[in-house]
C-alpha cells in the first residue's frame, strides 16, 4: 500500500481513532478508580510481558484495518481484537495502579472480556478459512485450463484476451449445439488514469489487484474473467440467461463500489450483452460498442 493510501486510511477510517479511544478509556478508568503504586511495587518483567502482548494485538489490528478489505472476516477480527485490547490494556495498567479490595469491577473488566474476544476471533478464523477455500477454488478453476504463460496477465494473474477468446469460442460452439444462453459483460473503472496520476502507479496496481481478487471471489466457478485493458475486465457467463446475468453484474458492481471506497471522481461502468454471434471477435466487438452504464443506472440502461 502506498504512503498516500495508508495516510488516507489513517485520516478517514474511524476504526483507528476508535482503537485509540479504547486505550484512553482504559487509562481514564484506571486512574479514576485506582491510585498509583509506589515504584518499589512495580515489577518490570510483568510490564514487559503484558505490554508486548498488548502491542502484538494492536499491531495486528492496525494491519487488519489498513491492509484488508472490509467484510465479515475483517469485522470479526477487528471487534475481537478491540475486546482483547480493552482487557489487555487494563491488565497492563494494573501493574501501575492499585484498586480498593472491596471493588471487584476492575478485576472483572480485566478478565471477563478476554474469552469473548477470543471467541469472536475464533469465528473470524473460521470465516477466514472459508474465504481461503473460496480463493483456492477460484484459482483452481483458473489454472485448470492453463496451457501457456501468455494467457495470464502478470499484474493481476487473470486470464488475458487470447485465452478469453478460446473459452468464448468453446462456449459459442456449445451454445450452437445445446442452445444454451451465453452472456458477456465488461467492468470498467472510469477515470483510472487520473487515479494513477494522483495516487501513484503503485496505488493503481493495488487497486487493479483488489478489483481482480474481489471479482474472482464473487463469480461462479464456471465463469471466465480476463483483464482486457489496463482498467477494463471482461466476464463470460456460460449457461446464464440475460436477466440473471444482469442482476449478477449489477450486484458485483455495487459490491466493488462499496469495498473499494473509490474517490468521488471515479465510477464503475458496466456492459451486459447476450451473445448471438458465431465469431468470438465479433461478439466482443458488439459488446464493447454498446454504451456503458454506471452501476446505479444499469437496470434502466439494459432494459
Amino acid at each position: 500500500m502506498s504512503r498516500n493510501t495508508l495516510l488516507s486510511r489513517m485520516v478517514y477510517d474511524w476504526r483507528l481513532p476508535f482503537m485509540l479511544s479504547i486505550l484512553a478509556v482504559s487509562l481514564l478508568l484506571a486512574s479514576q478508580v485506582g491510585s498509583l503504586k509506589p515504584r518499589s511495587a512495580i515489577d518490570p518483567l510483568d510490564i514487559i510481558g503484558e505490554f508486548s502482548t498488548l502491542l502484538i494485538v494492536l499491531v495486528g489490528l492496525v494491519l487488519i484495518v489498513t491492509q484488508r478489505l472490509d467484510g465479515i472476516v475483517t469485522r470479526l477480527f477487528f471487534w475481537g481484537g478491540c475486546v482483547l485490547t480493552f482487557s489487555l490494556s487494563l491488565d497492563l495498567l494494573d501493574e501501575f495502579f492499585s484498586y480498593p479490595e472491596s471493588l471487584r469491577l476492575m478485576s472483572w473488566l480485566e478478565s471477563l472480556p478476554q474469552p469473548f474476544g477470543l471467541l469472536i476471533l475464533g469465528f473470524g478464523a473460521k470465516e477466514w478459512v472459508k474465504e481461503q477455500h473460496q480463493v483456492r477454488r477460484q484459482l483452481g478453476v483458473r489454472e485448470k485450463h492453463l496451457r501457456a504463460h501468455e494467457w495470464v496477465d502478470p499484474l493481476t494473474t487473470l486470464y488475458t484476451l487470447p485465452y478469453f477468446e478460446k473459452v468464448l469460442e468453446r462456449e459459442l460452439a456449445l451454445h450452437k449445439h445445446n442452445r444454451q444462453h451465453v452472456v458477456m459483460a465488461s467492468i470498467n473503472l472510469q477515470a483510472f488514469a487520473r487515479y494513477n496520476e494522483e495516487m501513484g502507479m503503485q496505488a493503481g496496481d493495488l487497486l487493479l489487484n483488489k478489483v481482480s481478487e474481489l471479482t474472482a471471489l464473487y463469480l461462479r466457478p464456471g465463469d471466465c474473467l480476463c483483464r482486457y485493458h489496463s482498467d477494463q475486465f471482461l466476464i463470460l457467463l456460460p449457461a446464464t440467461d440475460f436477466p440473471e446475468a444482469l442482476s449478477l453484474i449489477r450486484l458485483l458492481a455495487d459490491m466493488l463500489r462499496e469495498q473499494l471506497a473509490l474517490p468521488h471522481y471515479m465510477a464503475i461502468k458496466t456492459r451486459v450483452r447476450r451473445v448471438n454471434e458465431v465469431s468470438p471477435k465479433h461478439a466482443m466487438k458488439q459488446l464493447l460498442q454498446q454504451p456503458e452504464a454506471i452501476i446505479s443506472d444499469a437496470s434502466r440502461a439494459h432494459h
